[in-house]
């Protein structure tokens, strides 16, 4: 209700729908919290909401938080009812209707978590092993991991398949959770390699190419074209914002001939043509830390 008025929204002209959103803005209110929507303990939260007649109530919801979702959450609601932190937050209503004991209502809280408060609390290591440089070759189907040492020798490599996610058939919810656990098998690995940096191919310039490839229809056939659109880049800021946990910092570079270079060298290392992908993003990684 305060948000619409913000808005400049009438309310009488609000209609219900199938599914209801209540939303709150927590950034701009830190030391009172949020006004609609409060996480007043681990499994509690207090939603303001609008009956049919516009009567404004406040309800309580309990609510289930993922094992391992516990310790951020505490953290989260503990810094709130300090007036530290505020967090913008939503409450998605699936689906609901009247039965013998009432109103039942299915849905989901979600909760936006301050970048910083989420690394604090999740954090794996706290320093890097080693100063070796990683390059990461990200595809729809495979993240292809190669380690090198300061100089540029190459110490180790992997592969981390992701192909039972990037299938158009598998729920969106499912493909991502299964490709978060590679990226921390990915990530788990490379620290025990002594990697402090990893290399990535420039989000914002594949960003550029991949309109560039489906326009042109360079690249095989469609489900590719969608699997691009859809994966490559989403997986690269993923790995971005998970390497912090293992104390290791990212580099992008220049993606350009990363492929073609790549079957070249590989041939000459005895890797495929991914693997030596990942060796060319990381002796370019290695080259980036040199300059002055």
């Amino acid at each position: 209700m305060k948000s619409a008025k913000a808005l400049g929204v009438d309310i009488d002209k609000i209609e219900l729908k199938q599914w209801l959103l209540f939303q709150s803005d927590g950034e701009r209110s830190y030391a009172r919290g949020n006004l609609n929507i409060r996480l007043t303990d681990l499994h509690r939260i207090r939603v303001l909401t609008l009956s049919y007649d516009k009567e404004a109530t406040h309800v309580e919801l309990v609510v289930s938080v993922p094992k391992g979702w516990k310790k951020l959450v505490k953290a989260l609601v503990s810094r709130a009812s300090r007036g530290l932190i505020g967090y913008p937050a939503r409450v998605v209503v699936r689906d609901y209707g009247i039965g013998k004991r009432g109103l039942h209502i299915h849905g989901e809280v979600q909760v936006m978590v301050p970048y910083e408060l989420y690394l604090e609390v999740t954090r794996r290591y706290g320093n890097p092993k080693g100063s070796n440089v990683a390059g990461v070759d990200v595809n729809v189907e495979r993240l292809d991991a190669v380690v090198v040492d300061r100089y540029g020798n190459l110490l180790s490599y992997k592969t981390f398949w992701t192909k039972d996610a990037a299938f158009m058939g598998v729920k969106r919810k499912r493909g991502w959770s299964l490709i978060g656990e590679q990226i921390h098998a990915l990530l788990k690995w490379l620290y025990s390699q002594g990697v402090s940096t990893i290399g990535l191919e420039n989000p914002e310039i594949i960003g550029y190419l991949r309109y560039y490839w489906i326009r042109n229809g360079e690249r095989r056939r469609g489900k590719w074209n969608w699997k691009v659109s859809m994966f490559r880049n989403s997986i690269i800021e993923r790995i971005t914002w998970k390497a912090p946990l293992y104390s290791m910092k990212i580099i992008y570079v220049n993606p350009r001939n990363t492929s073609k270079e790549g079957e070249s060298i590989g041939k000459k290392l005895g890797l495929d043509r991914h693997l030596g992908s990942a060796y060319v993003i990381a002796k370019r990684t290695s080259k980036h830390l040199q300059r002055p």
